[in-house]
């Protein structure tokens, strides 16, 4: 028994370094794509960092600064150099470290990340279920209608609408400062619920149509037939038998979920003025700001395939019968 806990450990080592290693050619050929494409986008980053006031010589000691007239593989290699040290690069529009910058936005857009998941997981697994379980039923019409509403809403209009409409009818307006949530709980969560909420629907409403497919095809296993014949009680069968199971496609689409909600999060941060990574690649990209959106990018790109990382190894925990050799 002990040699082979030992040998499935093992094997999952194995399977999560040869996963790590795999992810160096993926993000040297993203940061390249990045690098190239942002200097073919029309633009100069001297002329939207200083003004059309600034003279010539102002715009060439700036392009100087920040090596910006150097050939793109020596930008490229430079940049690689300063990442190795620890080091995003320098930020042309903020004057300030990519990494410092990251640093003080990072808890933002993670709190926001967070509460998106969590209203993701707390709309879309329940009904998901209900609707598997009260199957062509009225409740059943109703749940599959409000997800695919959900899925057919963008998020930048949902969001425009509730915060909107909530002024118009009741004079309700969401704090515009952010406040840290150490600070003032209630005030935080005030200014991060909606938000939350606008990049959680359309979310939910994937997880909860996947929840119900999934659910209906564990509930005709046998292994669930014959827990009813023993005479278990529906409930115990539902959430022993087939939650679990049912559970692994959708941590699949969750996970996934993550990084498409950091992409939403660029607009919805921008509409509710929350002072998060996403803001902020917007800024740089249309000031043309290459170490930030280089920055950025890598650091999105790392956490993205970590979560998938994570995604793939939860499902030995759910799923006993997997192995990773």
């Amino acid at each position: 028994m002990e040699s082979h806990y030992f040998q499935e450990n093992l094997h999952v080592r194995t399977y999560a370094i040869r996963r790590l290693l795999l992810m160096v050619p993926v993000i040297i050929l993203v940061t390249i794509a990045v690098s190239s494409l942002m200097r073919i986008v029309p633009g100069d980053p001297a002329t939207l960092a200083l003004g059309q006031e600034a003279t010539e010589a102002d715009r060439e000691r700036f392009r100087e600064e920040y090596h910006l007239n150097d050939p793109l593989p020596v930008q490229y290699i430079r940049w690689w150099g300063d990442v190795f040290r620890g080091d995003l690069g320098k930020s042309v529009v903020q004057r300030t470290s990519v990494s410092d910058e990251l640093k003080q936005r990072l808890p933002n857009t993670l709190e926001l990340l967070v509460l998106s998941v969590f209203f993701t997981a707390l709309i879309g697994i329940p009904f998901g279920v209900i609707s598997a379980i009260k199957q062509n039923t009225f409740l059943d019409y109703f749940l599959r209608s409000f997800s695919i509403a959900g899925l057919s809403i963008p998020n930048f209009w949902l969001g425009t609408l509730l915060l909107m409409l909530p002024a118009i009818w009741w004079d309700y307006f969401p704090p515009i400062s952010n406040v840290s949530f150490w600070d003032d709980p209630l005030a935080n969560l005030e200014k991060y619920y909606l938000p939350s909420l606008t990049l959680a629907i359309g979310s939910s409403a994937t997880v909860m149509r996947l929840m119900r497919s999934s659910v209906l095809e564990i509930m005709r296993e046998d292994y669930v037939r014959t827990a009813r014949s023993k005479g278990i009680a529906e409930r115990v069968v539902i959430v022993r038998h087939v939650l679990k199971n049912a559970l692994i496609p959708v941590v699949t689409i969750i996970g996934l979920q993550v990084a498409a909600l950091v992409g939403g999060s660029v607009i919805i941060e921008q509409i509710f003025n929350v002072p998060g990574i996403g803001l902020f690649l917007l800024n740089s990209i249309f000031a043309r700001d290459y170490p930030s959106i280089q920055g950025l990018v890598l650091f999105l790109a790392v956490i993205f395939m970590l979560i998938n990382l994570l995604v793939d190894l939860s499902y030995g925990f759910l799923d006993p019968r997997i192995r990773y050799s």
